[in-house]
């Protein structure tokens, strides 16, 4: 546990089982409630080390509030714990709303998450080795699955505050990454709790779990916005290491969403027939994609919403047009 600014401290929760990063849990110690901002995996080491430092920080679950920055497994995992032991969670509710819902039963349901690899493209008669592996893994991901992304909470909507220990916040929105995503700023103290909207030196995920969801035109206005509005702040992300160059970041990330789009439109080019999803992953990604694998699932499930985000955006702005035929969607240069 290492104290940031006065009653401001950061733990960071690492995950062993996943080669993921690890999450910065952020506690602001309150002299009647106190503040946690998400919680983490549901992972017993995670679990451990969150009730090491409340109880280290004397913190009882009955006086402990959760700001939830949006509903995903990494950040969401132990709330519903936490609620049954006392604390309260607050959460836009946009991230249970039918667009952001749609991704977290990928996890929960088999016949979303078929109905969600169909629309990549993963189908008997048109990769039948892809259909294979992957269908077994959603049935293996389905009977060990542990997640649950329904919890009881206050709803929350940006412009709404919060006041723990000498800090008054303003929920902002964040929208993009996820569809409801929110952040905490404190003005003035010039700190802002960002969530995974800006990640330092990563390109986060913007999670297009369907057609038609417009998620990367508002990422792309959500980071200029922070750019441009967000000067000199001291910026504390859910991974990694915290930052001040907000320009320098959202500039990055911005760049290599275009190259991806740009990867796209090459691909779809260079092809004499429309595309799936998948055929446009194999173009990009030959040597991961080779073996078709359980072990790969989890990523699938992360890096294709990273693509459909780009053919969404592309397909919006009349780059690339999209059909769709008994379920699979089809994408090709206009």
């Amino acid at each position: 546990m290492k104290l940031l600014a006065p009653n401001l401290y950061k733990v960071i929760l690492t995950n062993k089982a996943m080669r993921t990063s690890s999450r910065n849990l952020y506690i602001i110690k309150g002299n009647g409630r106190s503040l946690m901002i998400d919680t983490s995996w549901k992972v017993p080491e995670c679990l451990n080390e969150m009730e090491h430092v409340l109880k280290e920080l004397s913190i009882d679950y009955r006086d402990l509030d959760i700001f939830v920055t949006h509903n995903h497994a990494d950040h969401s995992g132990y709330i519903s714990l936490f609620i049954e032991r006392g604390a309260r969670a607050f959460m836009n509710p946009v991230e249970i709303s039918e667009c952001s819902d749609r991704y977290h039963r990928l996890y929960e349901d088999n016949t979303m998450r078929r109905s969600y690899t169909r629309e990549c493209g993963v189908t008997k008669e048109l990769a039948p080795d892809a259909w294979q592996e992957i269908n077994t893994g959603a049935d293996q991901l389905a009977r060990e699955n542990n997640i649950s992304f329904h919890f009881p909470f206050t709803p929350i909507a940006p412009g709404d505050t919060l006041s723990c220990g000498g800090y008054d916040f303003e929920i902002v929105p964040l929208y993009g990454h996820t569809a409801g995503q929110c952040g905490l700023v404190e003005r003035k103290k010039k700190l802002f709790f960002c969530a995974d909207q800006v990640i330092l030196g990563l390109t986060p995920i913007v999670i297009t779990s369907g057609k038609d969801q417009h998620l990367l035109a508002e990422y792309f206005a959500s980071l200029k916005a922070l750019a441009a509005d967000y000067a000199g702040y001291r910026f504390l992300p859910g991974h990694y290491g915290e930052f001040t160059e907000i320009r320098e970041e959202t500039c990055r990330i911005i760049d290599e969403y275009e190259t991806r789009c740009t990867q796209l439109r090459l691909a779809l080019a260079e092809s004499r027939h429309p595309m799936t999803l998948l055929e446009l992953d194999q173009a990009l990604y030959v040597q991961r994609m080779q073996t078709y694998r359980y072990s790969y699932l989890f990523s699938y499930l992360n890096t294709w919403p990273k693509l459909f985000s780009c053919l969404d955006w592309l397909a919006e702005t009349g780059s690339i047009t999209r059909t769709e035929k008994d379920g699979v969607l089809f994408w090709s240069l206009r």
